[in-house]
């Protein structure tokens, strides 16, 4: 049933990139010149917006530092690993995707871009509707298109530098949806951060003031992506009052938003009960319901589910207090895990399990939490890190273990320390360190919590290969296709 289940997704994803290809041959845009989707309503443009997917999968997964390999499953195969192109990520080699027609970053990413900039740049003559509505919808595309060249400038350009980001170049900067178009220069890193500030800047005032869906944007999601985008740019101050903004949007959202009590979930009656020993609980049926979840953005993982071939470091594992619950929605036996028929992890390595093979690379609230802990940390107001630090801890554990060492706590670089570590905890397995990997890179105080060195281990517990990460490689390489059909872009190094 899984094995057709995967074969499913990637059916869809092939005829999916199929279709795309089509649209761009130059027959099909003699009949539409301008782009290949037709919208004319104010409803066809809203329609555009309802779409929780990003990505049909993230090589950031693998290739964050809380991850180890595991050598009896490290090959691909759907309880192993999920593909050559993850081996080559998880390896951190100069080219992930060898095929000229693969690139899930790139591509997948790009497609939602057209469509918001159709958006953006019709709506308002679009038939029916009111001017106010026409606004929103058009700032909700603005929103999105900010979060997407967040995400794209987060793969192709170097971590944001203030000193550097003048020079350092990112992605082209495309504005219009028009598919003939076939000349692209490569903006700077500040460019296009300079597009995402101003993007959300000019759509908060119109966009709906709640929450009211979880694939749709407003200023409570929206706020909380500006924030992020300053602490990526290391303007924490300015992050504070947007991240602030955000979490007081949640008691007004129309749905449930916020953090789940796992103490309460995982008992019986919980929405993560009934669970599943020896796998654990399910923590992810149906996404669209995750009170966690603020703006659905969806990608393909078997990380979190059946593929066991890279895990929790032991290292990671050893950040976990004894009662966290978040170690439940992992286990430390490969897949189907039952015991005695398969023999567990070497060092207490564990996989994940229980998110039904779905990872939200959206905005969520965990994030908005910790960020805003970080930000008051790091300005100093110990205090008030502490007490957004603990709240979310007390949702995860035992009381005794979610308080703060007094040592820690009153001591700024430990507190910081400390909620990065904590953002390994809550995210593993789901790609967002990988990004903190980045920005902590150029950090002049914290860049030594990054590692940079991926291990692979024999059932024994003995290390069968040792793969170093190159600071060139914290910037992923444009895709080949990309570089072949445009060979005047500058490749990264």
């Amino acid at each position: 049933m899984i094995v057709n289940y995967n074969q499913k997704i990637r059916l869809f994803t092939l005829l999916f990139v199929s279709i795309f290809l089509m649209a761009c041959k130059k027959e099909f845009l003699e009949t539409d010149p301008k782009g290949s989707l037709i919208a004319k309503k104010i409803q066809d443009y809203e329609l555009l917006l309802n779409s929780g997917t990003l990505q049909a999968r993230a090589s950031q997964i693998v290739m964050s530092d809380e991850v180890a390999g595991f050598e009896p499953l490290f090959s691909v195969g759907l309880t192993g690993v999920m593909s050559a192109d993850d081996l080559r990520a998880f390896a951190w080699e100069d080219d992930i995707y060898i095929d000229p027609l693969a690139n899930d970053e790139y591509l997948t990413i790009s497609r939602s871009l057209y469509a918001s900039n159709k958006i953006i740049n019709e709506v308002m003559d679009a038939e029916g509707g009111t001017v106010a509505q026409k606004q929103s919808i058009r700032a909700e595309a603005q929103a999105i298109r900010a979060f997407l060249y967040f995400q794209l400038v987060n793969y192709y350009g170097k971590p944001y530098a203030e000193e550097t980001s003048g020079t350092d170049l990112s992605v082209p900067i495309i504005k219009q949806a028009d598919v003939t178009q076939t000349k692209f220069d490569r903006a700077t890193v500040q460019a296009v951060y300079e597009l995402i500030e101003s993007d959300l800047k000019e759509a908060i005032p119109a966009l709906p003031s709640y929450i009211s869906h979880r694939v749709r944007m407003s200023k409570t999601t929206a706020d909380a992506l500006l924030g992020k985008v300053y602490v990526h740019m290391g303007r924490f101050d300015e992050a504070i009052p947007h991240l602030e903004a955000s979490l007081e949007g949640f008691t007004k959202a129309s749905i449930p938003v916020g953090l789940y009590d796992f103490q309460k979930e995982l008992a019986p009656g919980g929405s993560f009960f009934p669970n599943m020993p020896p796998m654990g609980p399910s923590r992810m049926q149906n996404v669209y319901a995750d009170r966690e979840i603020m703006f659905l953005k969806q990608t393909l993982s078997y990380y979190v589910f059946a593929s066991g071939g890279i895990v929790l470091s032991p290292e990671t594992v050893g950040l976990y207090a004894q009662s966290d619950r978040r170690l439940d929605f992992s286990v430390g036996l490969p897949f189907p895990s039952i015991p005695g028929a398969v023999p567990p992890y070497p060092l207490g390595m564990r996989r994940g399990w229980g998110r039904s093979g779905v990872v939200s690379a959206g905005i969520n609230a965990p994030d908005v939490y910790l960020l805003l802990a970080e930000c008051k940390a790091r300005k100093g107001e110990l205090g008030a890190a502490v007490t957004q630090l603990e709240y979310l801890r007390k949702n995860r554990m035992s009381g005794t273990d979610a308080h703060i060492p007094t040592a820690i706590a009153g001591n700024e670089q430990e507190l910081v320390r400390f909620i990065l570590d904590e953002r390994i905890r809550e995210f593993a397995l789901l790609g967002e360190r990988w990004f903190d990997m980045r920005r902590l890179s150029v950090d002049p105080i914290y860049s030594n919590t990054v590692k940079y060195q991926h291990l692979v281990y024999n059932q024994d517990g003995t290390v069968a290969k040792t793969y170093t990460l190159k600071p060139e490689r914290l910037t992923f390489r444009l895709p080949i296709g990309i570089t072949q059909t445009n060979p005047e872009l500058p490749q990264n190094p």
